[in-house]
């Protein structure tokens, strides 16, 4: 008997080739001959009627390692800010002692020296601030 693509499969035939799939009693392809239908569409019924769906672990771990990732993230952002901040406060505490505002003045000294550059030495009114 040919396959046609306009017939018509009730529910209960479809959950019973599907069930005899599952349980191994036939094959996918002794399925499409006995429902007088193609593997494709047989496919389908697997993914309608079936008992096993794997596609929904396989998002769960998807997502489980993203937010591990995430986490990760967020904890290399948090200490690299608290390094930050604590770097700022030591160049804080040195121009406070040294007078000098270091962000400003930090290698001048070493241009003018190795004649690299017309900037000489900071002056006093960049001292003062």
């Amino acid at each position: 008997m040919e396959t046609t693509s306009w017939m018509k499969f009730s529910e209960e035939v479809k959950r019973s080739i599907v069930q005899e799939l599952e349980s191994g009693n036939i094959s996918l392809r002794e399925a499409a001959e006995r429902a007088h239908t193609t593997s494709t569409r047989i496919k389908l019924w697997l993914e309608e009627y079936g008992r096993f769906k794997p596609k929904r672990d396989i998002l769960e771990v998807v997502m489980k390692s993203e937010q591990d990732r995430i986490s990760e993230l967020e904890k290399a952002l948090a200490d690299a800010h608290l390094k930050l901040l604590l770097s700022e406060e030591i160049i804080s505490l040195a121009n406070k002692k040294y007078k000098v505002d270091l962000k400003k003045s930090f290698g001048t000294k070493q241009l003018a020296e190795s004649g690299g550059g017309t900037q000489s030495t900071p002056s006093r009114r960049s001292l003062k601030r």
